[in-house]
């Protein structure tokens, strides 16, 4: 029985520094784990950020390109030309009084 008990002794002796590189090996993995869902967090952030910079972008060309539109058709109109005649050429209607500063 003494026998028995000094070949048990030897088994777990020798099992112990397997399950000592077994238990770094996953304590290593998990933190390896950790670490990469942490830096992945990060990259979502930066990406949320980026995405909010670019739908302010798509908001702000979407305005010019409406008012770009709506100045299109200003210029159609006879209201532009007339502006445009005063400003200009400085043309006048024959009923229209023209002041000068001095």
């Amino acid at each position: 029985m003494a026998a028995n008990k000094r070949a048990g002794r030897r088994r777990r002796s020798k099992h112990r520094g397997s399950m000592k590189v077994i238990t770094v090996i996953v304590v290593m993995m998990c933190c390896m784990f950790g670490f990469f869902t942490w830096q992945n967090t990060q990259k979502s952030k930066q990406y949320a950020l980026i995405e909010q910079n670019l739908q302010k972008q798509i908001e702000d060309e979407e305005e010019n390109q409406k008012a770009i539109e709506e100045k299109a058709a200003y210029q159609k109109t006879d209201a532009y030309i007339e502006d445009l005649a005063r400003d200009k050429l400085g043309l006048v209607h024959e009923n229209e009084i023209i002041f000068k500063k001095k």
